[in-house]
């Protein structure tokens, strides 16, 4: 996204709702096609003697849900602000923040992923809060210390972390027992990685897979970056990755995929998101995601889902591994309540109405009071991600520092390159090559 202004509106996945309607409402919040569940004026403007907030937000309905409950409660606390809520999918919503942003016309508190903060700080578009933090209007006091610092891009400190973020590795142990095998433990090598999953796929019929296809998963190969060569980036943004490490985790999942471990390309098209993915169907024993994700796969599965870390290089060396905010509350650099923006972040990182509410939907909650308030039972879903978190925080290395500006090209072109080997378009070596080209551009 080199310029805000590029990007196409689309009007499709958003809804709206005010305070008022929230208060009147139990679960609200529309769905991820749009809707409206309140008949407020979107636009801010409110009664004489009243604020007047927009907030905005991506994610799916159980993100909804949670934030519709939240700021109800802000609401019952703060009758004199307005508030008027905007959501979307994840590749909807910043199509939409691009256009506001261009008309000067972005929500006062809004979400933003780490894969675009960069880029908003850097354009002016959102508000140093170093002062609210200082003074205390923002309280981020209890925050995890990598979580403190992920905030700070562009010279400034322009993003409050809402979640404590980590890579792992969910692995459904009733499928492995199945097939004679044993769940994997924290600390585990690339070796043992594929040994077991190669172990699953032979013991299992056709059509059953170790693990997901994750060659084309930028995020997933920054673990092994980290583990081969350091960061991906430095802090000026510039590459620090060459296309030999590029090509070797394209020739490891590629090798997968030749010998049946992973599924063919066509396969991994037909089965995106949680309640088609291979893994909640019995078709595949592992599959990798952020943390947080192992409650949604939850959701659609009897299997009790474990969490485990991503292969290392050295049996035990979890540095490769980092635990960092990758999403953030922001403020916008024009608002014109930046007192009640700022309130409506302290209350949604620390009121225990807001931390029951949004729960493990933005994340694992990035303070340890958080975590203890949420009193997850340790057998469950949210139990054992908050258990990876913590377990985890001293074993990983330093968070990386924050993705540049022309991140999000780099993605795409990482997932394409996966899809040309897969597909036999192109071998391991091309499609680095063409990766490292991509990378460069972005970056330029």
């Amino acid at each position: 996204m080199k310029d805000l202004q590029r990007r196409t509106f689309l009007t499709a996945g958003f809804g709206l709702v005010t305070a008022g309607a929230l208060a009147s409402c139990s679960r609200g919040g529309g769905d991820d096609d749009g809707g409206s569940t309140g008949g407020g004026d979107a636009s801010g403007s409110g009664d004489a003697g009243s604020a007047s907030l927009r907030v905005s937000w991506y994610g799916g309905q159980p993100v909804h849900d949670g934030m519709a409950i939240a700021l109800e409660a802000f609401g019952t606390d703060n009758a004199d602000v307005e508030v008027a809520t905007e959501f979307a999918p994840f590749g909807d919503f910043w199509d939409r923040l691009a256009t506001q942003t261009a008309a000067g016309d972005s929500p006062d508190v809004f979400r933003m992923s780490m894969t675009y903060f960069d880029e908003y700080a850097s354009r002016g578009a959102l508000l140093d809060v170093g002062d609210a933090l200082a003074n205390g209007d923002i309280d981020a006091s209890g925050l995890d210390e990598d979580v403190a610092a992920s905030g700070t891009v562009a010279g400034g400190t322009f993003g409050v972390g809402q979640s404590s973020i980590v890579f792992a590795v969910f692995v459904d142990p009733d499928q492995l027992a199945a097939a004679g095998l044993e769940p994997p433990a924290n600390g585990w090598t690339w070796e043992e990685f594929e040994a077991l999953a190669t172990a699953y796929a032979e013991a299992t019929p056709d059509g059953t897979y170790g693990c997901n296809d994750n060659g084309g998963n930028f995020q997933a190969f920054e673990v092994y970056a980290r583990q081969e060569s350091g960061d991906l980036f430095s802090t000026d943004g510039e590459l620090t990755f060459d296309a030999a490490v590029v090509e070797s985790w394209l020739a490891y999942w590629h090798r997968l995929r030749e010998a049946g471990v992973a599924p063919p390309a066509d396969v991994t098209a037909e089965t995106q998101g949680f309640e088609n993915a291979l893994f909640v169907k019995n078709q595949c024993a592992m599959q990798w995601g952020w943390v947080q994700q192992v409650v949604f796969y939850q959701d659609v599965t009897d299997a009790s889902l474990q969490v485990v870390s991503v292969p290392a290089k050295t049996a035990g060396d979890l540095s490769g591994a980092f635990i960092k905010a990758l999403d953030f509350w922001c403020i916008s650099a024009t608002t014109e309540v930046p007192e009640q923006a700022a309130a409506t972040v302290d209350f949604l990182l620390n009121d225990p109405r807001a931390i029951e509410a949004i729960g493990l939907t933005l994340g694992v909650p990035p303070s340890k009071a958080a975590r203890d308030q949420l009193a997850a039972d340790p057998e469950s879903a949210p139990g054992r991600a908050i258990a990876y978190v913590e377990e985890l925080t001293d074993q990983v290395g330093p968070p990386p520092p924050a993705w540049p500006t022309g991140y999000s090209e780099i993605l795409s072109a990482f997932a394409r390159a996966n899809e040309q080997v897969a597909f036999g378009e192109a071998d391991p070596a091309t499609a680095a090559a063409g990766v490292m080209t991509a990378a460069e551009s972005a970056l330029a």
